[in-house]
C-alpha cells in the first residue's frame, strides 16, 4: 500500500512538472514573438545634421508694409495694447489688453471674433480684419 501512494504522488508530480514546463515554454514563445514585433516596428531615425536657432529666425516680415494701418490710424474698434509676446514660429502668441480685459491670442486665432493674428515679431503683432492689417507695437515700460 505504501508503494501505491508513493507511485501515485510520483505520477501527479510528473504531470504537474510537465504542465508547468508547457506553460513556461508557451510564455517563452510569446515573449520571443513580442521581441520580434517590437524590433520590426522600431522607428527610422533620420540624421538631420546640426540645427541652430539662426535657421529658424527670419528678419524679413511675412507681410509687406503696404497693407498696414499705422497705430495712429487705427479705428476706434481696434484699440488694444500689446503687453506680452511669445515668439515661436507657428506657435507664437500675444497678450493684448483692452480696457480691463486681457486676451491671449495664438497665431491664426481670432481676437473678438474679428481680428486674426497673422504675424508676431519681437516687438509687434499684426492682426488682419479682412483686407485691413493692424500692427500693434509693444509699449516699452520705463
Amino acid at each position: 500500500m505504501g508503494y501505491n501512494v508513493a507511485h501515485y504522488f510520483m505520477i501527479n508530480f510528473n504531470f504537474l512538472k510537465n504542465i508547468v514546463l508547457i506553460i513556461l515554454v508557451l510564455m517563452s514563445i510569446f515573449f520571443v514573438y513580442l521581441l520580434f514585433v517590437s524590433y520590426k516596428n522600431t522607428p527610422v531615425v533620420q540624421d538631420i545634421g546640426n540645427i541652430t536657432i539662426d535657421d529658424f529666425i527670419s528678419e524679413q516680415p511675412l507681410i509687406s508694409d503696404e497693407n498696414y494701418v499705422a497705430d495712429e490710424e487705427v479705428n476706434l474698434n481696434f484699440n488694444y495694447k500689446l503687453i506680452g509676446i511669445r515668439s515661436g514660429g507657428e506657435n507664437s502668441s500675444v497678450i493684448v489688453k483692452k480696457a480691463n480685459k486681457e486676451y491671449l491670442v495664438a497665431m491664426g486665432q481670432l481676437l473678438d471674433n474679428t481680428f486674426e493674428l497673422v504675424e508676431v515679431n519681437q516687438n509687434s503683432a499684426i492682426f488682419r480684419n479682412g483686407v485691413k492689417m493692424y500692427r500693434i507695437n509693444k509699449d516699452e515700460e520705463k
